[in-house]
């Protein structure tokens, strides 16, 4: 029962994520009908100044009520499992210190939730958000593997590529908020073709930020600059991720795990290509970050593989 409603909330926080992408970019504009207009005139009107009269922003159409009920229905699967897992700790045999930890981290996002799209910018709000989901799906994904460790078949092999399996989620996991960067200042289409960035390979860029212009609209410099290091990062995780799964698949009971994170590698990269290339839209965008989290997944199978070992 534990381990059907851990496999029921991983699943669910899936889900959140990617939804939540899904509904956070509708909102911005994407698929619109007078595209690419409507997503530059909205784009504008939340990279503004808020003042005291300014109308507070409500999230009221369907996509953010089912949003919000996915959300309620996470909180209760959490608190089940926490309850489970502190009245069987002695059966289990484990801590119930992670499930813990996920009550207070949905706890922490509702609150922000409830509060932050009134006063907080849209810069601010995306990458916590974001980081919260993937901290979320990590967490659960760590404990449903650590309650099936019994049946997950473990190579000791695996053990000495510990460290670098820890750099390869710790390069995933900053190159997915730099992702979420672009998205929340709508630097998506800051540079154009690829793989030059509006004709060049190092476009007209500005990388300086100040706390005095904090919540001012960013020049076309300073989105480049946000892309850019989006596509640099990408490269480095690519080129890492694909030495790591290379070397992976070359170890007794771990083929399968490395071509998965190979495979997974490549619809990602193709997919962000074709964003940029073809023009962004709606569909290619969710399942960028759908394919992310997916990797996620992947990583932290790997980690805990290697961690068992």
């Amino acid at each position: 029962m534990y381990l059907k409603l851990v496999l029921l909330a991983c699943l669910l926080a899936f889900i959140a994520v990617v939804f939540s992408a899904y509904a956070r970019l509708s909102d911005a504009g994407l698929g619109c009908a007078n595209w690419p207009a409507c997503y530059e005139e909205n784009a504008l009107k939340q990279r503004q100044v808020r003042s005291a009269d300014t109308v507070l922003r409500t999230h009221d159409s369907w996509q953010w009520k089912l949003q919000n009920q996915v959300g309620l229905l996470m909180g209760i699967l959490s608190i089940a499992i926490c309850a489970i897992a502190w009245r069987k700790r002695v059966e289990f045999r484990q801590s119930p210190l992670l499930p813990t930890l996920l009550v207070g981290l949905i706890a922490f996002l509702a609150v922000f939730g409830m509060t932050a799209f009134s006063y907080l910018p849209r810069s601010i709000i995306v990458p916590v958000h974001f980081a919260g989901g993937m901290a979320m799906l990590i967490l659960l994904t760590w404990i449903a593997l650590r309650h099936m460790t019994p049946s997950i078949a473990v190579a000791n092999n695996v053990r000495n590529w510990r460290n670098a399996s820890r750099l390869g989620l710790v390069l995933l996991l900053i190159q997915i908020m730099l992702g979420s960067w672009v998205s929340a200042n709508f630097a998506a289409l800051a540079c154009t073709g690829f793989p030059l960035c509006n004709g060049a390979l190092m476009p007209a860029m500005d990388f300086s930020y100040s706390l005095e212009r904090f919540g001012l609209p960013l020049s076309a410099e300073k989105l480049t600059a946000i892309h850019w290091m989006h596509r640099v990062g990408a490269l480095f995780a690519f080129c890492y991720l694909s030495w790591l799964s290379l070397r992976i698949m070359a170890l007794e009971g771990m083929r399968t795990t490395g071509i998965i994170i190979l495979v997974l590698l490549a619809f990602q990269c193709v997919i962000g290509i074709l964003n940029v290339s073809l023009g962004l839209s709606l569909v290619g965008a969710v399942l960028h970050n759908a394919l992310a989290m997916l990797l996620l997944v992947v990583m932290v199978i790997l980690n805990f593989r290697a961690q068992a070992a």
